[in-house]
């Protein structure tokens, strides 16, 4: 289409050349050649400065009547166009062009449908407005065109409509017909589009969407729509400008993609806030080298060095410019290349301050699978790391001590076993010598030899029970990895202490009770000379405060993680007062009475079942006796393995391979 040439004709007399010039230019913009109906009007004075064009045929009224009367067309228009047409200034104002589609009726019932194009300017001052009319007609298809536009239309997964130039729906395929839940097409051919939306979006479509479409011949986004049933939704919407006026809509529903961005917008918020009140500080970087995120954490450090409680004005400046930053852009690198995440510890004094901060770098693949940015997690450790220094050199000093601590107490035992030895021998002699003495001096002699005989071997035991629980606090965690057959070690045991007690070999005398519920195939991990003392002080315990006569029950079980050493006596028992400063090292009973010892058996055992992982339990009840119970983790469950037997051990335990 040619611009109409538009000429002075027309144009009253006091309008000024340069006016009409200006005049001309503005209605080449819109005016068309199929356009014969041109106006150009003082907004103000609403008088017409140029009229030309069959005003006759389209409204039945003269030129000469529509200068009088400038609105006078108005009359014209059907009654729903009249109400649309009442905010025809403000939408000037506000848009500075419109278009509308009217329908005339004229005196004789004739309906025409035109297309009123209008734009806003001023020019040296002056408001003036001009457009266009022309008459459009609906579009008329053959048979055959509409069969075909009915089968393009039913093909698409997508509601497709055809209007013609008064927006009068004139196709809709099924999709769109259900998409505003109608049933029939019948019940929306021959009306307006206007039905499917409510009044906001109809002030949108003729305010926003209408110039757009007359000036790109296009148009797409969102709107809201309205079903049969009054139900709103978001409908996203392609309308095309068809030559004839007419329109194709396709359109869906994007209720959900709407509410998904709501959601994903909700969401955003969520973590922004959430990130912003985290103590950790947090940036993102892209790897351009621009920071699109900082939470608040970041930029109140950042402020500190300023004085203020917010980051400096040149984020971009402190973070990506300032030397005291720098390494952290090589870690960004570093990072984006590798693909590998980076921690490290970042001293700075920052803020009148000396910092350790915790600087952490993880890469990010944002709406792509290579990355493309670095999350950067910013921790101020500085009391942790002076905590955790104090803790270290406390750590080694606390080794020194026991070193020096477990030296000493070796040093002490070991020079007191020759002192012990002279006088173990002055005593055996003294003992000799006592035999040559008179009768009646021989008993006094034997009762002072009998004391001190004692005191020697309660200072001896002494000594030995405080060598072996010095060299157990001293041991390695780590678990002795020979393998010992359990029912043959106690066995030995029992066999060493019946030895030791000198009775008689009449099963009736015996004090030990042995009882094994065990095979002699059944291994366990444990430390020999460790293990040896505990049973041999529970036994002995239970023998020294048992009746001469009294008799001891050990018996040795399986359960399913763990084997169990239970050693019962009938004596004296333990005071409840007692009970919780049982294992505490030379605590002794209130009642053991004379009965010697060092009040080291008990803490010895303890520590032995703590070395192994294990737990003891006692029971006992005064004039009734005790049952002190150790359980120590066990070899579950024995495997072959090509003819070799597999002992898989207690977790706290290294797997074992007993070759059988």
């Amino acid at each position: 289409m040619t611009a109409l040439q538009v000429t002075t004709e027309g144009i009253l007399p006091q309008t000024a050349e340069d006016e009409i010039h200006e005049a001309r230019l503005a209605l080449q913009e819109l005016a068309q050649a199929d356009a014969p109906l041109v106006f150009v009007f003082d907004q103000d004075t609403r008088r017409h400065l140029y009229l030309t064009g069959p005003s006759e045929k389209l409204f039945s009224l003269t030129l000469a009547e529509i200068r009088a009367d400038p609105d006078s067309w108005q009359k014209r228009l059907q009654s729903e166009d009249k109400a649309a047409f009442t905010t025809l200034r403000r939408d000037l104002a506000l848009h500075g062009h419109i278009t509308r589609i009217l329908r005339v009726k004229h005196p004789n019932g004739q309906l025409r449908t035109l297309r009123a194009t209008a734009i806003a300017r001023t020019i040296h001052g002056r408001k003036l407005v001009a457009g266009s009319v022309v008459e459009i007609t609906p579009g008329t298809y053959t048979p055959e065109e509409s069969e075909l536009h009915r089968l393009a239309i039913e093909s698409t997964h997508e509601g497709v409509a055809v209007t013609d130039a008064t927006g009068t729906y004139l196709f809709l395929n099924r999709e769109h017909i259900k998409l505003f839940g109608y049933e029939r097409a019948e019940e929306l051919i021959g009306r307006s589009w206007r039905l499917l939306y409510p009044e906001t979006s109809i002030k949108e479509i003729e305010n926003s969407v209408f110039p757009h479409l007359a000036a790109h011949g296009v148009w797409r986004g969102r709107l809201r729509a309205v079903r049969k049933d009054g139900t709103l939704f978001h409908e996203e919407l392609t309308l095309s400008l068809m030559p004839n006026g007419g329109l194709i809509c396709s359109c869906r529903d994007a209720t959900e993609q709407v509410d998904m961005a709501a959601r994903l917008e909700a969401s955003e918020t969520m973590f922004r806030t959430f990130l912003n009140n985290l103590d950790v500080g947090v940036t993102i970087r892209n790897l351009i080298g621009h920071y699109e995120f900082v939470n608040q954490a970041t930029l109140d450090f950042l402020g500190k060095e300023s004085g203020g409680s917010s980051a400096p004005s040149g984020l971009e400046r402190c973070l990506s410019k300032n030397s005291v930053f720098a390494s952290w852009a090589v870690a960004d690198q570093g990072v984006a290349s590798n693909g590998q995440a980076s921690q490290f510890d970042f001293p700075i004094h920052w803020g009148g301050r000396d910092w350790v901060l915790n600087v952490r770098k993880l890469p990010l693949c944002i709406a792509s699978d290579a990355i493309t940015h670095v999350c950067t997690l910013i921790s101020d450790v500085t009391e942790q790391r002076r905590m955790e220094k104090e803790e270290s050199e406390n750590r080694a000093q606390r080794e020194t001590y026991h070193l020096m601590q477990r030296e000493f107490i070796s040093m002490v035992s070991h020079e007191f076993r020759t002192p012990l030895t002279s006088i173990k021998g002055v005593h055996y002699l003294l003992a000799s010598k006592s035999r040559q003495l008179p009768p009646e001096n021989a008993a006094d002699w034997a009762r002072l030899l009998t004391m001190q005989g004692s005191a020697i071997a309660t200072l001896v035991e002494l000594v030995d029970q405080v060598l072996l629980l010095n060299r157990i606090e001293h041991m390695s965690q780590e678990m002795p990895t020979q393998p010992v057959a359990l029912a043959e070690f106690i066995r030995q045991i029992t066999e060493r202490i019946t030895r030791s007690l000198e009775v008689s070999d009449a099963s009736d005398q015996k004090r030990l009770l042995l009882e094994l519920n065990i095979t002699e195939d059944f291994f366990t991990i444990v430390d020999e000379q460790q293990m040896r003392a505990a049973v041999e002080n529970l036994v002995s315990n239970a023998l020294k405060y048992s009746p001469e006569s009294g008799k001891v029950h050990i018996c040795v079980r399986t359960r399913a993680d763990f084997w169990e050493l239970k050693v019962m006596d009938r004596g004296r028992g333990i005071p409840p007062h007692d009970m919780k400063k049982l294992f505490q090292p030379f605590h002794r009973a209130s009642n053991v009475g004379q009965v010697p010892g060092t009040g080291l058996g008990l803490t010895i055992i303890k520590r032995v079942t703590d070395y192994h992982r294990g737990h003891v339990e006692v029971e006992s009840e005064l004039g009734r006796g005790t049952t002190f119970t150790l359980r120590i983790p066990r070899v579950p469950k024995t495997e072959s393995v090509n003819g070799s037997k597999i002992h898989t051990v207690h977790p706290f335990i290294s797997t074992q391979r007993i070759i059988s």
